[in-house]
């Protein structure tokens, strides 16, 4: 039996995947760190993995979509803010873009997709945007990218607790409060936040304002690990969101609408070493529940409800020589009911995978294969093949080819007006190249991409009037991205750079078309500066113009956008008085037609760690 202390060192060699090239900054900073999802950074060595830290996370909160659209090369689809949110990889649709809690995919049954509005960022302790195909780990939607929401444990650090209150314009607020506790065994987390807003804004240059815009939401999320003993480490996660609020209508035409979700997320994980095996057994259960009303003034509601039972076995084995070979085992089956399925419909999916990979330094590869097995339609087999060469220190080259796939939804298959039970899979090739630079305290990683999408899922027209869900559409997204990242200090002053920037196109095949939704150019930038008790920030995004109709003849034009934030500590650190500006320029500009979104607005916060 090993010594206390020898375990401890055992663990972070295991659970914290420290490689020889390949690495972010904001990774090599988590020493003492057991991750949830360890696949996310041991088998994406080939991969542009992009990681942001706590900072990025309190400078850009409540809600996911402010963070990952300042910060990321994702575009979103707003209708504005608390309304609904949808994210877009490499010019990929929201349904192909998949979210990943703590190693298990979270998107809607019913949609295929998830609102970023309804996340918040308080509930977690990073947030890493993984782009490219990702389908052999995480399964249906990860073709165009994956978002991934970790929760992580210390040991040994012992009480802590911390509240965050922000009031603004529009009569927002804002609050959340944590607590953690960590023994030499044990390690607690708890958060409550609460968000809600009036949503009232004026539209810019226009004597109208946000109707019918006014949102709230709770979410409460605890998660736990547990060391049994030297060879066995149980974790435990559970999330619960409330949410509650109008759908604003648009410029021309006025809504009295309400939408009410409540989403639930338990997630129970053991993990055993046993000399060169590594097992992980994830059991989880989700649940999912909305309701729609036409008129808020009424009780009259459309509904749907889905629950998913999910089993996810992984076992590594160290070969030697460098050499991992692992297995993947799932097992998920989903109930769901609604107004608009005629009858309560159930669909079991079950997969299984084989990985390998060699590390033959300076140069690592990686192979992988996943099958799935469904009651309600044929899946493709998918693989993955991937390399990395390090050519010297400062320079990384990568290469990545995968076949990916998204399964059709409960809407797509039983929705009651147009639902098809003869769907097919999307499915997807796509490669890209990548090269990792670091000079002068600087890291530039660029990636170019080519994506062919087959299948594509489309509701059409339809006799009767009636829409109807098809495979219909082929695909060609092909671009180039682009981060930065850059620290220095200087006499005491920290200063920081972040920027990122997205060149893509996405042609629809058959009609030789640019997608919807897609802007060519997409570009973010953020700069940060910190001096004794003081720090400051400045972001700004910009956004090239996007069709909005299939034959290309309607625009959105491109729009910049950018905020601002001060900060300034007392009781050494422990409180922290902090102002933001968001879009300080006061520009005018749409991300979804005749949807405005708010002009200049403030925040103000309190911060207090104890």
């Amino acid at each position: 039996m090993m010594k206390k202390s020898n375990f401890y060192i055992f663990l972070s060699l295991i659970l914290y995947p420290v490689y020889g090239y390949g690495q972010h900054d904001s990774i090599t900073q988590l020493e003492e760190v057991i991750l949830s999802d360890i696949h996310l950074f041991r088998n994406s060595e080939t991969n542009q993995v992009q990681v942001l830290s706590d900072s990025v996370l309190e400078q850009n909160s409540p809600a996911l979509t402010s963070l990952l659209k300042f910060n990321t090369p994702l575009f979103f689809r707003e209708n504005g803010p608390g309304m609904v949110a949808s994210a877009s990889f490499r010019g990929t649709s929201a349904s192909q873009t998949a979210v990943v809690w703590n190693g298990i995919n979270i998107n809607s049954q019913f949609t295929g997709q998830t609102d970023f509005n309804t996340l918040l960022t308080s509930g977690y302790d990073n947030v890493a945007v993984r782009s490219g195909g990702g389908a052999v780990l995480y399964g249906s939607g990860a073709i165009g990218g994956s978002v991934h929401l970790n929760n992580k444990f210390r040991f040994g650090s012992g009480f802590d607790t911390g509240l965050q209150l922000e009031y603004g314009s529009f009569e927002t607020f804002y609050g959340s409060a944590n607590a953690t506790y960590a023994s030499d065994a044990l390690s607690l987390q708890f958060n409550l936040a609460r968000q809600s807003s009036e949503n009232d804004f004026p539209y810019p240059n226009s004597e109208k304002s946000n109707e019918n815009g006014d949102y709230q939401n709770s979410a409460v999320s605890a998660a736990a690990a547990y060391i049994l003993n030297e060879q066995n480490i149980l974790k435990f996660y559970s999330n619960f969101y409330d949410g509650d609020r109008g759908f604003s209508g648009t410029l021309s035409l006025a809504s009295r609408s309400k939408y009410e979700d409540l989403n639930t997320r338990n997630l129970l994980e053991w993990n055993n070493y046993s000399g060169s095996f590594i097992s992980r057994l994830k059991v989880a259960y989700l649940t999912e529940a909305y309701k729609y009303f036409e008129n808020r003034s009424t009780s009259n509601y459309s509904f749907g409800k889905a629950s998913t039972a999910l089993t996810k076995y992984h076992l590594t084995y160290n070969a030697g020589a460098d050499i991992e070979i692992g297995g993947l085992l799932e097992l998920q089956q989903t109930t769901g009911k609604g107004t608009n399925i005629e009858e309560t419909q159930e669909r079991k999916t079950g997969s299984a995978g084989v990985m390998f990979s060699q590390n033959l330094f300076p140069f690592k590869y990686d192979l992988s294969a996943r099958a799935e097995f469904s009651d309600k339609y044929d899946s493709p087999i998918l693989f993955s093949a991937g390399a990395a060469y390090e050519l010297s220190a400062n320079y990384l080259l990568r290469l990545n080819f995968s076949r990916n796939y998204r399964i059709p939804t409960f809407n797509d298959l039983f929705w009651y007006a147009g639902g098809n039970q003869d769907l097919r899979p999307e499915k997807s090739l796509q490669a890209e190249i990548g090269q990792e630079i670091h000079l002068f305290g600087t890291h530039v990683e660029l990636t170019a991409f080519l994506i062919d999408t087959e299948d594509l899922l489309r509701w059409v027209p339809a006799s009767g009037g009636r829409w109807v869900p098809q495979n219909t559409e082929k695909a060609r997204n092909y671009g180039v991205e682009t981060i930065v990242k850059w620290s220095g200090e200087f006499q005491g002053h920290r200063f920081t750079f972040n920027g990122t920037y997205a060149y893509t196109r996405a042609i629809d095949r058959s009609l030789n078309k640019e997608l919807i939704y897609v802007p060519t150019h997409k570009a973010t930038a953020s700069a940060g500066h910190a001096f004794g008790r003081m720090s400051s920030y400045f972001q700004i995004l910009y956004n090239g113009q996007v069709y909005t109709s299939s034959d290309n003849k309607y625009i959105l034009p491109d729009h910049t956008v950018s905020n601002a934030g001060l900060n300034y500590s007392f009781l050494q650190k422990r409180l922290h008085l902090g102002v933001k500006a968001q879009n300080i320029f006061n520009s005018e500009y749409q991300s979804m037609p005749s949807r405005p979104m708010p002009g200049r607005s403030f925040q103000c916060s309190l911060t207090f760690n104890y």
